[in-house]
């Protein structure tokens, strides 16, 4: 008796330290039990194109607005399924995002009002690049802030202050209200990007409203960076209300980019890997391809590349036209390889409570490195982060969705 008794109260014991493992099974298990609790919400697009006033029609850029069926026009997103150890479960709000990576001619467009309008942009960028991560040369042998040689080619070598500055400047010349400030009260844009090179945090510019901190308006109409939860949203996101995994490359549902480790397999887990992923993305193990037409019919070709741009040693592991492979589901390319893009967030771990890191978010990987296990970089769900002065990457233009924009509008997905 005294046995079973002791038996009982072994199995009590047992149950109650289970409790708060399975209260915790988000931070413990494997996400996919938390997956079929989010909902299946849809989402429709349309897409707007900005003209820049009074620059060539080769500026030009196409927003997509990105419309949410949950309620009050929210979605949720488990950030890092299936990639990080710990995914983090948050709401997405209605966006809109570029279609295309920033392009130099939108950039050079910008910059030239900027110039002699109050704005001071550090880095001028240059339009696209060949080479090794470490010898890395500019396509244009003109170099940085140059004329621009080709259309649609992205913007490099910007740190996350030119990018964000260069998006007020870019609101101001449309008329619309800046997103980044020096003030509380939102009278005074943030108009240079300049800052310390330090990586050492206490040498940044974070008091409130100076570069590496700015004040926030989110309900301004202008343009700004994306936030991590809407790239990946953007990323990874499907119609019909599902997602594809974050192992995946953004686009291609068919499978991982890479095979289940050892500890994963060992562990009884497995999942499909794909074979078509580089049809959707340009990374070292195909960006010295030669590229053909893109989805606006430009020529990626090197030969074409080498003739407009004058310079004849163009080869090697080098940036691509945008728009040139497969989009995603919702109509966005090159969301995974070609350039690195800056977003808006500290490079915190998700659901931290830190303000300040050295480093933004910085996603998609680039045209040179090649991903693996130990570093995804390309894979849509990879949180990714560059430091803050490091003039390394480009962007792609966000917004708010405009409240009325059925003048812009070019058609509904």
């Amino acid at each position: 008796m005294k046995r079973t008794t002791e038996f009982i109260h072994t199995l009590i014991l047992i149950f109650l330290a289970l409790i708060p493992a399975v209260s915790c099974k988000n931070e413990l298990w494997p996400v996919k039990d938390e997956e079929s609790s989010l909902a299946k919400n849809t989402v429709s697009t349309a897409n707007r194109t900005i003209t820049i006033p009074g620059a060539d029609s080769t500026a030009s850029f196409v927003m997509i607005d990105v419309h949410l069926t949950g309620a009050g026009n929210t979605d949720e997103i488990i950030l890092g399924e299936d990639l990080i150890e710990v995914p983090y479960r948050t709401t997405v709000n209605e966006f809109s995002l570029a279609r295309y990576e920033t392009s130099y001619n939108t950039w050079y467009a910008v910059l030239q009002w900027a110039k002699t309008n109050g704005y001071t942009i550090e880095n001028e960028g240059v339009e696209g690049v060949y080479g090794g991560v470490e010898d890395s040369v500019p396509m244009n042998p003109a170099g940085a802030g140059a004329e621009p040689k080709l259309v649609e080619m992205p913007v490099c070598s910007l740190s996350w202050r030119d990018a964000m500055v260069w998006c007020n400047a870019l609101s101001e010349i449309c008329g619309l209200t800046s997103v980044y400030y020096t003030d509380s009260n939102f009278k005074t844009p943030i108009r240079n990007s300049t800052g310390p090179s330090s990586t050492n945090l206490e040498d940044y510019l974070i008091q409130p409203g100076q570069i590496d901190n700015p004040y926030v308006n989110k309900d301004a109409d202008g343009f700004r960076l994306a936030y991590r939860e809407e790239w990946e949203y953007a990323a990874r996101k499907k119609k019909d209300g599902g997602f594809i995994s974050g192992r995946n490359v953004s686009g291609d549902d068919s499978g991982a980019m890479f095979s289940p480790t050892a500890i994963e397999t060992m562990n009884g887990i497995s999942f499909p890997v794909s074979k078509v992923y580089q049809n959707y993305m340009w990374w070292r193990k195909n960006s010295l391809y030669d590229g053909s037409k893109t989805a606006t019919g430009y020529d990626d070709s090197t030969a074409t590349l080498r003739s407009k741009t004058g310079n004849n040693s163009i080869g090697s592991y080098r940036t691509h036209l945008s728009g040139g492979k497969l989009p995603n589901h919702l109509g966005f390319y090159d969301l995974s390889g070609n350039v690195p893009e800056w977003c808006f967030d500290y490079n915190t771990t998700y659901g931290s409570t830190n303000n300040f890191h050295t480093m933004r978010s910085f996603k998609g990987g680039d045209q040179v490195n090649e991903s693996h296990t130990g570093n995804p970089s390309h894979c849509s769900g990879n949180p990714g982060g560059q430091l803050v002065g490091i003039k390394g990457g480009g962007f792609r233009i966000a917004q708010n969705i405009p409240k009325n924009n059925s003048s812009s509008e070019l058609g509904k997905n």
